[in-house]
């Protein structure tokens, strides 16, 4: 078999790598997203640790709380680009399905003998393969959503200004008083 010439971009060399990292998703040579599963774990269980008193079984915080903080802090981290790795084996779902059991009886503070499903009904929380069937529904349908966003017009005066238009203004006597004016209004009050 002939040995191949690298890819050049640009001139320079791009190197075979067996595992990429691109955009916070690992990509490998078999695209099984194994490694990427492993690392969403960890790092789901690094947030988790992070929040362990908040969502300690012992902790005074209302279990809506608590679901709050999972749902905003530790499901996203876990389940960061789904529709894309979504195809991954049965065993990789399994782990994901696993922590979330684990974290969901954590919360409510159940005993071992309560059903996982049971907790999932109870607290309103779709599990894992159901909740990235969710989203991959949603996906498509996002492009059409900004397609129907007005055009921004930075010349037609409003109250809430985009942060591109912010650089044409400044704020008085920030921070006790979050008054803006434009710099125009400002430059002519100081010309006498």
């Amino acid at each position: 078999m002939p040995i191949l010439n690298p890819i050049q971009l640009f001139g320079q060399p791009i190197p075979f790598v067996s595992e990429y990292k691109y955009l916070g998703l690992i990509l490998d040579a078999k695209l099984n997203s194994d490694s990427h599963i492993q690392k969403a774990v960890t790092q789901a269980k690094n947030s988790s640790f992070a929040l362990r008193r908040l969502i300690a079984p012992k902790s005074t915080l209302a279990i809506k709380h608590k679901l709050l903080l999972y749902k905003a802090i530790v499901q996203p981290v876990m389940l960061y680009s789904s529709p894309i790795w979504g195809t991954t084996s049965i065993r990789n779902l399994r782990k994901l399905q696993v922590f979330q059991n684990q974290q969901l009886a954590r919360i409510v503070n159940a005993p071992w003998y309560v059903r996982r499903k049971l907790i999932h009904q109870d607290i309103k929380i779709d599990p894992v393969l159901d909740f990235m069937k969710i989203i991959s529904e949603k996906l498509p349908q996002i492009p059409k959503a900004l397609l129907q966003l007005p055009p921004y017009d930075p010349a037609i005066p409003s109250s809430r200004k985009r942060p591109r238009s912010m650089l044409d203004c400044t704020y008085e006597n920030f921070p006790t008083i979050k008054r803006r004016r434009d710099v125009i209004t400002i430059a002519e009050s100081l010309d006498p």
